[in-house]
């Protein structure tokens, strides 16, 4: 059996790996205020990263039922991943009082998100969730490296500017190679952008709220 897209599903599979593995680590690491979510953004990342290359590489072997379940889903951990990001932004840099109103807005977003992704299926409604969650958390840790210097904000701000990179890079449809597509490139590139969230999640060190 010849894989459909073989580059595709590879660098999927690799990014997912990588986040899996960013995710048991980052269970005893980081600040306590936000660990948790941080756990639940990469082990998102890493599920998307599974099913999208699974559906990538086996589609034409693919029963119509399974092909909409493994996409749905992809879409579904897509949306999951950006909201631990987000809440572990919450938790780690918001005072208690604005903390209630971020995280009602974060889970409504995601609420309304996951209604349109189970209705819908252009990757363009993934990208602009995530594109919404990630804008919030870059502003959040820039603001936090303006005012401290903090080091921890700063790997996470470049985490972000990676994958806002990644995600035009996708967009745009360019391609290196006939056989490494737009979509391979933006795997590659969010494998550079996990790790650079995951250098700042790992040594952010907040008080538990």
């Amino acid at each position: 059996m010849q894989l459909h897209e073989p580059m595709t599903l590879a660098t999927d599979y690799a990014l997912g790996l990588l986040c899996a593995a960013l995710a048991l680590r980052m269970r005893s690491r980081g600040s306590e205020a936000g660990r948790a979510y941080w756990v639940g953004a990469f082990a998102g990342a890493a599920a998307s990263a599974g099913l999208g290359g699974t559906y990538h590489g086996f589609l034409p072997w693919l029963a119509p039922w399974v092909a909409a379940v493994l996409w749905k889903s992809t879409l579904l951990a897509i949306g999951g991943a950006a909201y631990g990001a987000g809440m572990a932004t919450v938790r780690a840099h918001l005072a208690p009082a604005r903390q209630r109103l971020a995280q009602v807005l974060l889970g409504s977003q995601l609420a309304v998100y996951a209604a349109i992704a189970l209705a819908r299926d252009e990757f363009l409604v993934a990208s602009l969730d995530y594109s919404l969650v990630f804008g919030f958390v870059l502003a959040v840790h820039v603001r936090v490296w303006r005012r401290e210097r903090d080091q921890a904000a700063g790997w996470v701000s470049l985490g972000v500017l990676v994958t806002f990179l990644g995600a035009a890079i996708q967009a745009s449809g360019v391609a290196l190679h006939a056989h490494f597509n737009h979509n391979d490139l933006f795997h590659v590139v969010q494998m550079a952008g996990s790790w650079a969230l995951y250098r700042g999640a790992s040594r952010t060190f907040r008080p538990g709220r």
